[in-house]
């Protein structure tokens, strides 16, 4: 996902719009930056979220949830063939890396999304 993306400029405008009523109701101060960095803290930071009084917040979680926690996150239930074939073209690109499995689970998916970030694909 680019800068340019549009789905991209749309999780991050309801991730910015999160911040005050994440502090207001739950005197937590979002980050936004170390939330598209952090599965672990994303999805703490969701779940609070969907247990909110506030409609807007959580109208909020949930598009931030189907679309930054969506398919690409979930676990191998819904799209292994999808993400194969994602991420099958990076496989030549570096020596080291073994051969994508044909079923991979959801820790070697975050594997390759981690590798994504950390080869400089952005």
């Amino acid at each position: 996902m680019t800068q340019s993306d549009p789905s991209h400029s749309d999780l991050m405008n309801y991730l910015v719009r999160m911040v005050v009523p994440m502090r207001r109701e739950f005197g937590r101060q979002l980050d936004v930056r170390h939330f598209l960095h952090d599965l672990e803290y994303a999805r703490e930071v969701i779940q609070q979220a969907l247990s909110s009084q506030d409609p807007r917040l959580l109208q909020y979680a949930k598009y931030v949830e189907d679309h930054h926690l969506g398919p690409r996150n979930a676990s191998n239930v819904a799209a292994p063939r999808s993400a194969d074939r994602a991420a099958a073209p990076a496989a030549p690109h570096t020596p080291n890396e073994v051969a994508p499995s044909a079923n991979p689970t959801a820790e070697e998916m975050r594997e390759r999304v981690l590798r994504k970030y950390t080869s400089g694909l952005r």
